[in-house]
């Protein structure tokens, strides 16, 4: 599911590409863009940004021409699927790249089974999420890093091809956002299975193959 796309002007065209952060250098560019946006333009304490929550997370990140541009953070709840930490950074602000990263992180969360996303909106940008489809949970405004928030959520369409327990064994075992690509341990399946029948035979007997 990673996407590659073109931004008009046609004299510029700078290509965007989102996936999910897989390395641990793609989540060090996560972590330091979100230093730079939250730390550094708006002052929000270490402990408030990296709050503990990263290590049960998915990460998004995305590029403008190769370079690291935003990111997103994924948390998943039993009905919804949470939108965090979403940044880009100052110098591709107004190329409209939020919603790129928006719409492929819906889509991601669609092909999980997920109809639903929840956001913890700052006040600021509630008329640009309105225009996504995105509305209030109910009235109440709450604080937190400085900021006032509303709880806001959109409906997602059912995915046809999400993911389920009928879904093809080896389709779960691939690399999530590579849904549709043979994952590797499909090409494990050509050695087939060991005739040895117990996981404590001695280790020659196990790896016949």
């Amino acid at each position: 599911m990673t996407t590659q796309t073109t931004l008009a002007p046609p004299g510029l065209t700078p290509v965007v590409t989102i996936k999910i952060a897989s390395t641990s250098d793609e989540m060090l560019q996560c972590y330091a863009m979100r230093a730079a946006v939250f730390m550094g333009e708006q002052e929000c304490p270490y402990d408030e940004e990296f709050d503990g929550n990263d290590y049960t997370a998915t990460h998004v990140i995305m590029y403008v021409d190769g370079e690291p541009a935003g990111s997103m953070r994924l948390r998943w709840f039993q009905s919804f699927c949470k939108f965090e930490r979403c940044v880009v950074l100052r110098r591709y602000r107004g190329l409209g790249i939020h919603h790129r990263i928006n719409a492929w992180c819906k889509e991601f969360a669609r092909r999980k089974g997920y109809t639903k996303v929840y956001i913890h909106l700052q006040k600021r940008h509630m008329p640009m999420m309105e225009k996504e489809g995105f509305r209030r949970v109910d009235d109440k405004v709450f604080n937190f890093c400085d900021h006032e928030h509303y709880a806001i959520y959109c409906d997602l369409e059912p995915s046809p091809d999400a993911v389920t327990l009928e879904s093809e064994p080896m389709v779960v075992n691939r690399p999530e956002d590579r849904l549709d690509e043979e994952g590797i341990l499909e090409l494990s399946m050509e050695r087939g299975a060991s005739d040895a029948g117990t996981p404590h035979a001695p280790r020659p007997e196990r790896h016949v193959n």
